[in-house]
């Protein structure tokens, strides 16, 4: 296991060598054969998450799991599946079950948070209680973590843990949350297709320097 420092040193070393000056990843394979991640993209249908102001988390959601799909065709080392590119819900077993069918090496579940405090803001990282609170699934969930707020400039609100429907699966997942539409500030972000790129290239830039190590 990393400790803090050398993990620091570790991503800075592998941002310089994986990024080019554009800021993004030069799609070079990891491995002999691409690794396959799902992107789950919370809520959806008739379930539409926290709504704000006219503001639906489904589809807050849904447009960043489909800028990952985009970006994703420039890193051909990752290879990206959905458990939904609509507006469809999706029940929570199934996009598991649909992830371990397409025998993935990490499940990613995108969110916005909520609280009833607007002032609240940030973004934060909840991996499930009831399993081990060290391993892949936090590897993954803190270089994901750093590589989003490094590159929105956002609130790290670091890793947390609560009962989460991923304990159903051995799959390294992470449930992300990518800011509080209950806070203007962030809301206004979160309907930004530029900010939402931002969120979409940190996830894929965690899963790079996950994957390389």
């Amino acid at each position: 296991m990393l400790t803090k420092t050398s993990k620091s040193l570790f991503i800075t070393l592998v941002i310089i060598f994986l990024l080019t000056p554009s800021g993004t990843a030069p799609g070079r394979a990891i491995q002999s054969t691409p690794v396959k991640i799902t992107i789950d993209a919370g809520h959806g249908g008739y379930d539409p998450g926290t709504t704000v102001s006219g503001v639906n988390e489904k589809n807050v959601n849904l447009q960043i799991a489909l800028k990952v799909k985009e970006l994703g065709e420039e890193h051909p080392a990752l290879d990206f599946v959905f458990t939904r590119t609509s507006d469809e819900y999706v029940p929570l077993l199934d996009r598991l079950r649909y992830a371990e069918e397409q025998e993935s090496a990490g499940y990613i579940s995108v969110h916005a948070n909520s609280f009833w405090d607007p002032e609240v803001q940030g973004i934060e990282t909840n991996l499930d209680r009831y399993r081990a609170n060290s391993g892949e699934s936090k590897d993954m969930a803190e270089l994901i973590q750093e590589s989003i707020v490094g590159r929105t400039g956002a609130r790290d609100r670091g890793i947390r843990y609560q009962r989460l429907y991923t304990r159903h699966t051995k799959i390294p997942s992470a449930m992300l949350e990518v800011g509080f539409l209950t806070s203007p500030f962030e809301r206004k972000k979160l309907v930004s297709s530029s900010y939402r790129e931002s969120i979409a290239r940190g996830i894929i830039q965690g899963l790079l320097i996950y994957f390389s190590r």
